[in-house]
């Protein structure tokens, strides 16, 4: 297969097409690119290209949730309309060159309002002037908000939402593609909210709700997706956050999970770490490396999470999952006993307390692969934040431990698509025993360096990956470096590749 990445690629295939006034190019597998010029079509004299390249093309350039039959892109400063066919199983990429103006993002809410007003057939009461002469009037009980709460997180699945947020005051408010839409509805009175928090939250929640000011639960919508819900209190009113969770799995390869990730999780015992912001996609990434090993390894897997998030189905794995409060009262807990339950892979939701991590190194020296996730943005950081959890007087065995229990760290960040959707970039250490010796030594500040010198072995740092992504045009400037880890550095690099300067031969050649 071509080592040209796909967008690289369709976009050398685009510039043929323009060169030669095609009107339309056509994709194929095991054909050379086709090129419709004055009606007639016409075959590019190259090397045929294979079905897989097709596909990877297809999926740089579709958004996600777009209709494969037209969609709308942007390459090298054009627009495009595609069309994914489906020829026989064979897959077809059709490109025209457009300058239709892309359809506005249709709003499933306009055609199903979602109304949060109480029961019709409800009326108010009139009572008497009270002493002050006040009209006082009886409100009739909140609608429970069944129907409600059902045509909003259809609306959600719909549009591909990734959360919903309830609060008081305002109307619903979606996250799309990271950005936040306020819906065309009523803005939720406290009774809203609190109408809507029944609708969904068991009673266990609720009354940790009325203890504590908050909890946390996941739940099934029917067969169209989970979400992951955190309902609390503000202003002494209901608030929820409700995570959509596809129902459907998807593959490292369709996520972009670089293919080193897949050797590391497969090592036979370890620890491997996803990192991140909250909302950057580690659940998602994790849930798709357990999805792989369930797929193709005879293990026994055991998630411990709060709440369980994607439900896995044991297939060529055995699966059991634990929650948080519903099967086991905390992730330290769930570990101890995880290790007399002949694990071979146990995913831990998040190493949120010196304890939990502390239980999680241990499993990972005695002969276990622990997956684990921490809010740091960088592996570096990762790596410092283990350590400095522990007491000063613990920390020199711990660095010894943890030189030897980690197989590496996947540190990821979310940014938005051009011509919608999401895509991730992603910084990989892998732990050799040459970086085992920094973590030893107390040496981490030299860890950066070493990933760009293990280049080979799969590993990148992030700024790099965000820099390939914008050379790709994939994502916008402004968008890579509010996610750059350093941002001058970033920035510069950028400048130097608009003026056709580049750091080495590997980045790009200098256009003439």
């Amino acid at each position: 297969m071509s080592t040209a990445a796909p967008a690289s690629q369709l976009e050398r295939y685009l510039k043929v097409a323009l060169e030669n006034g095609a009107t339309e190019i056509r994709l194929s597998g095991g054909v050379a690119p086709m090129l419709e010029i004055a009606g007639q079509l016409r075959q590019v004299k190259a090397r045929p290209i294979l079905a897989e390249e097709v596909a990877a093309m297809a999926e740089a350039v579709m958004p996600p949730q777009a209709d494969p039959a037209k969609f709308f892109f942007t390459v090298g400063g054009g627009r495009y309309v595609g069309k994914l066919i489906d020829n026989a199983g064979a897959k077809v990429l059709v490109l025209r060159p457009s300058a239709e103006p892309e359809p506005e993002p249709q709003n499933f809410l306009a055609d199903a309002p979602l109304e949060l007003d109480v029961q019709k057939d409800e009326k108010e009461v009139a009572l008497p002037p009270d002493a002050s002469g006040q009209q006082q009037i009886i409100r009739p009980k909140v609608a429970e908000g069944t129907i409600q709460i059902d045509k909003l997180l259809t609306a959600a699945v719909k549009s591909g939402v990734s959360d919903i947020h309830i609060t008081m005051g305002l109307p619903p408010v979606f996250r799309v593609d990271g950005h936040m839409r306020p819906q065309a509805t009523k803005v939720l009175t406290a009774d809203d909210t609190n109408g809507l928090m029944k609708a969904i939250t068991p009673e266990r929640c609720q009354a940790e709700l009325a203890e504590k000011g908050g909890s946390d639960f996941g739940f099934a919508f029917g067969d169209m997706a989970r979400f992951r819900v955190s309902v609390f209190k503000q202003r002494g009113s209901v608030a929820m956050v409700l995570r959509q969770i596809p129902n459907k799995m998807l593959t490292p390869e369709q996520l972009g999970v670089p293919d080193v990730c897949k050797q590391m999780v497969t090592r036979p015992r370890g620890l491997f770490l996803v990192t991140g912001p909250t909302g950057s996609g580690k659940s998602t990434t994790l849930a798709s490396l357990i999805d792989f090993i369930n797929k193709n390894y005879d293990h026994h897997i055991i998630t411990i999470e709060d709440p369980i998030e994607f439900y896995h189905y044991s297939q060529k794995s055995t699966v059991n999952q634990r929650e948080i409060g519903n099967d086991v009262p905390s992730f330290s807990e769930a570990l101890r006993r995880a290790l007399r339950q002949d694990p071979d892979v146990i995913l831990v939701g998040e190493l949120r307390d010196l304890e939990t991590i502390e239980a999680a190194i241990s499993a990972a020296e005695t002969g276990h692969v622990v997956f684990g996730t921490l809010h740091t943005s960088s592996a570096q950081g990762t790596v410092n934040r283990i350590i400095d959890a522990f007491p000063t007087n613990q920390q020199e065995q711990v660095r010894t431990q943890l030189s030897t229990a980690i197989i590496g760290v996947v540190s990821q960040a979310l940014l938005p698509k051009i011509g919608g959707g999401r895509c991730a970039a992603y910084e990989i250490l892998r732990v050799t025993p040459a970086i085992g010796n920094l973590i030893r030594e107390n040496k981490t500040f030299r860890i950066n360096s070493a990933i760009q010198t293990g280049a080979k072995l799969g590993m990148q740092l992030l700024d790099d990956h965000l820099f390939r992504l914008w050379q790709e045009k994939k994502v916008r400037e402004e968008d890579v470096l509010a996610k750059a880890q350093s941002v001058d550095d970033l920035a510069k690099r950028i400048a130097n590749a608009k003026h056709g300067i580049y750091e080495d031969a590997s980045a790009g050649k200098e256009d003439h």
